[in-house]
């Protein structure tokens, strides 16, 4: 379901970037010249929370291991890290021999909302926020030595959304990009992208490390009127909420059905009930 998409930095021979989103998975890379892992350890360190396990030992995925289910490690003895979540943020070392070889930081991104899905309407307001975690701590970035990055937000045409009568960014920092969205009928199946750009090195542009991508499908919009948008060439994922939806068209008919269930019943035991009370009174007379 989800694409491969995370991008690698190269700081220094023996240092590595790498950006990716949940759900996705991360390709952690380990500079030997040999395709012998043997005498290959894979460790994990989150700052905060302070965490440390061994991922992989003597070239084994560590079965003790959190990530376990998750891990593979390579036949250049990289590591992959699949099913991408917060927690996985941090810093991997690959030893050879007990000794550093490649160290690589893992920054993930998400988009969360405290918006009510009944604000996917015209006339409604969603707040989206994107927030890159990096290994330190999510949403507070410090300086990286091995270069800067962008964190933005892009309409559907590409450019670049500042603020604007129809969305504002209400929080811009190096590792959150608030976005407030007024929307209009028009805005039904807009796509809105959170997206990474790495350092401009010399002359060459900007690359794009990771994005991330909202889709405003409305509630109650009529379908057949709405635009489709077609899965793009880069297989990127969309981040829609069509649970919702699904989540809505079941609990209608359910609630109507329990709703008919408990009348009926109630109407049932009415019904027993008066049969008795006039059966009495009959019997009241005949004596």
């Amino acid at each position: 379901y989800y694409l491969f998409c995370t991008l690698c930095l190269l700081s220094d021979d023996n240092t590595v970037f790498v950006y990716s989103k949940v759900g996705d998975e991360a390709l952690l890379l380990c500079s030997i010249a040999s395709s012998d892992c043997s005498s290959i350890t894979w460790t994990f360190f989150r700052s905060g929370q302070v965490r440390f396990s061994k991922e992989v030992i003597q070239g084994q995925v560590n079965r003790s291991s959190e990530k376990a289910s998750r891990l593979t490690v390579a036949s250049n003895c990289s590591l992959i890290l699949r099913d991408l979540a917060l927690g996985d943020v941090g810093s991997y070392v690959c030893l050879e021999h007990e000794r550093d070889v490649t160290t690589v930081y893992l920054s993930i991104l998400a988009i969360s909302s405290p918006s009510n899905i009944m604000e996917l309407r015209p006339g409604g307001t969603v707040v989206l926020s994107c927030i890159l975690s990096s290994y330190y701590d999510a949403g507070n970035c410090r300086k990286y030595s091995g270069g800067s990055f962008n964190l933005r937000w892009l309409a559907e045409e590409g450019t670049e959304m500042g603020n604007h009568s129809r969305h504002q960014l209400t929080e811009r920092s190096p590792c959150n990009a608030t976005l407030v969205l007024n929307l209009q009928k028009e805005d039904n199946g807009r796509r809105w992208r959170c997206q990474v750009d790495g350092g401009q090195v010399e002359t060459k542009p900007r690359e794009i490390e990771t994005h991330w991508d909202f889709t405003s499908s409305f509630l109650f919009e009529n379908t057949s009127s709405a635009r489709v948008l077609q899965p793009p060439a880069d297989g990127f994922c969309y981040v829609r909420l069509p649970i919702s939806r699904i989540v809505l068209c079941v609990a209608l008919p359910l609630m109507v059905g329990i709703v008919g269930l408990v009348t009926w019943v109630s109407d049932r035991k009415r019904n027993r009930m008066l049969a008795a009370a006039l059966q009495h009174d009959t019997m009241g007379i005949n004596h």
